[in-house]
């Protein structure tokens, strides 16, 4: 489907169009985010979004997020109450229901708990048990009325091969969690017979929603869709799918009509936010950024750094103050696109690493890192990491060889490797998360965190980024 390219004006006059029928008729909008990433300074237009749609007495609004609320900005990540910013944010706008995405666990499951217990929304999720940990058994569902019909939101999150969703395994201790397959024998069938419109709020990813979430709830009639970073509408398994894009670039909106229980119209698109503001919530933004330790400028970068020159970067320090042969890091940890030439602070440093992560000092050889770098490259369990440049080198580069399928099949390095057993630092993500599939030898040290000797390393003086790539997919 076509991108809906429209304002609030529009979207209004589209409830006010299906504001006339009869008395059996229920009218319903779903505004859906996903992705928010701490993006609080998007937040104000959300709000008078939502505030435009909702003043409209034409059909019951609900609004709905699939996950990954904070991890992304310093000022909410760092705040005194880790993640509380977003969260009291989404309880001023009012949101109805959200389930949880992997970054929501980044913070541990004790900061996790707190928050829930900040929400003023239901919070739900089904594939999860959470066992004597401190985050408490989420409710798997939820029913919202909408006049005489009944909504029922059921919360999902992915799953890979290592037991839990994307992140480091000792978060995770104690939690177990459940395939979509196992989750709608579960709980998806017991919704279906208890309401009239049933939406799984799922943070699978795109790639898996359209595919074994929608093959496995194909009673359902709305996927709202996280983890990807992808704006889509349209249907998978006759079950409507939408998902809007990440950090409130684009949110999902769901019209639905429903008379004498029946759905007899549902329409999804994503929409571009507009620009207007809620200019009370603007204004309140800036007691979250009055933060004198996080403004303050560190250092400099002499030129503009891209995504891989920064993540060059983190490897390459990582490597010099470890003393290793070679440095791996990998470019989903390095979570800004780019930085700008010019003075860097510390909020800088910390959204570039949000994830208090270090180097693993180990030792590998050369069989081993092609592995590590081939299985990487082919993984088929976490779709929006594979078949991309991923484990960034120092102390090397390397080219990696495909088939016409676009599988890796071999790796080319340069320099020649020539020694059987090298030393290496490698992210610690990397070396813990079975994602990465290699063999591992003993962890012998580990650096400092990254964002301290980065913090460090600026602190010496002007830091001049290598843009130029040292990974070659042919």
């Amino acid at each position: 489907m076509k991108k809906a390219h429209f304002s609030i004006v529009i979207l209004l006059a589209t409830l006010l169009s299906v504001a006339c029928g009869s008395p059996r008729q229920e009218k319903i909008i779903i505004i859906s985010t996903s992705d928010i990433h701490a993006k609080i300074d998007m937040m104000p237009r959300l709000a008078k979004f939502v505030e435009d749609a909702r003043a409209q007495d034409t059909a019951r609004v609900f609004l709905v997020d699939a996950g990954d609320r904070w991890t992304g900005n310093a000022y909410v990540d760092m705040a005194p109450n880790a993640g509380l910013p977003i969260i009291e944010l989404m309880n001023q706008i009012g949101y109805d229901v959200a389930t949880f995405g992997n970054h929501e666990f980044d913070m541990g499951l004790d900061t996790l708990q707190r928050r829930v217990e900040d929400a003023e929304f239901d919070l739900v999720l089904a594939n999860v048990n959470t066992g004597t940990t401190p985050l408490r058994q989420p409710k798997p569902y939820v029913i919202k009325r909408a006049g005489g019909a009944k909504v029922g939101f059921l919360g999902i999150v992915t799953n890979y091969a290592n037991g839990h969703p994307d992140g480091d395994d000792p978060v995770y201790v104690g939690t177990e969690f459940f395939s979509p397959e196992w989750t709608a024998e579960k709980y998806g069938k017991r919704l279906r017979e208890k309401c009239d419109v049933m939406v799984v709020i799922s943070h699978c990813g795109l790639d898996r929603d359209t595919t074994n979430v929608a093959s496995a709830f194909p009673y359902a009639d709305l996927i709202i869709s996280g983890h990807t970073h992808e704006t889509y509408s349209g249907t998978a398994a006759d079950v409507a799918v939408v998902q809007g894009s990440n950090k409130l670039k684009a949110v999902g909106v769901t019209t639905l009509t429903i008379e004498d229980g029946e759905i007899t119209s549902l329409k999804t698109q994503f929409v571009d936010l507009p620009k207007e503001e809620d200019a009370q919530m603007k204004e309140g933004l800036a007691d979250y950024y009055n933060n004198p330790f996080l403004t303050e400028p560190i250092g400099t970068l002499t030129a503009t750094a891209s995504k891989t020159a920064l993540a060059q970067l983190m490897a390459d320090e990582g490597r010099r103050i470890s003393g290793t042969d070679l440095g791996f890091y990998h470019i989903g940890g390095t979570r800004l696109h780019s930085l700008e030439e010019g003075g860097v602070t510390r909020a800088h440093i910390y959204e570039l690493e949000p994830f208090k992560s270090y180097l693993s000092i180990t030792t590998m050889t050369l069989d081993e890192i092609e592995q590590m770098i081939i299985n990487k490259f082919n993984d088929t369990t976490n779709y929006k990491e594979s078949h991309r440049q991923d484990l960034i080198p120092s102390g090397l580069e390397y080219t990696i060889l495909t088939d016409a399928k676009g599988d890796a099949t071999d790796v080319i390095f340069r320099p020649e490797v020539e020694k059987e057993l090298y030393t290496v630092a490698i992210s610690d993500y990397v070396y813990g998360n079975k994602v990465y599939a290699y063999p591992r030898r003993p962890e012998v040290d580990r650096t400092p965190l990254v964002t301290d000797y980065l913090i460090e390393l600026f602190s010496r003086g002007p830091v001049t980024p290598d843009n130029a790539s040292r990974v070659t997919i042919k």
